[in-house]
């Protein structure tokens, strides 16, 4: 499939898409920083070496949430607040990654993030 967005493109349509979102980043398949905050870039890695077999991720504590998906070629992680919606919030990553041009997997369950993880992520915000 040809890349329909940039990496960029693909986290303004992630966040127009969702008042929700406070945060996100968008990593190559290696883990380099493409676009979004370079604070966020450490802990999504970790975040996604959670569980390095899962295509979708979803974490939450008192004071918010983060959800990832991957595919072939990214990884996109995002924070919200506490109350979004979940399946939705996956489901916008999920085409948001599909219109950066990799190819997904089934549409799974996601794993858990730990809450160290989604403290460090939500704390690294700039």
């Amino acid at each position: 499939m040809t890349a329909a967005l940039t990496p960029s493109l693909a986290l303004d349509f992630v966040t127009a898409l969702s008042a929700d979102i406070t945060a996100a980043v968008v990593l190559d398949n290696g883990g380099a920083l493409l676009a979004g905050e370079p604070a966020l870039a450490d802990p999504a890695r970790a975040l996604l070496a959670t569980a390095p077999g899962a295509s979708q991720w979803e974490g939450k504590t008192r004071d918010g949430a983060v959800y990832a998906a991957r595919d072939s070629k990214h990884a996109i992680v995002v924070v919200t607040g506490r109350f979004a919606l979940g399946r939705l919030t996956r489901h916008d990553l999920r085409t948001a990654l599909s219109a950066l041009g990799g190819q997904s997997g089934p549409n799974e369950p996601p794993a858990p993030v730990p809450d160290a993880a989604v403290r460090a992520i939500i704390d690294s915000r700039g």
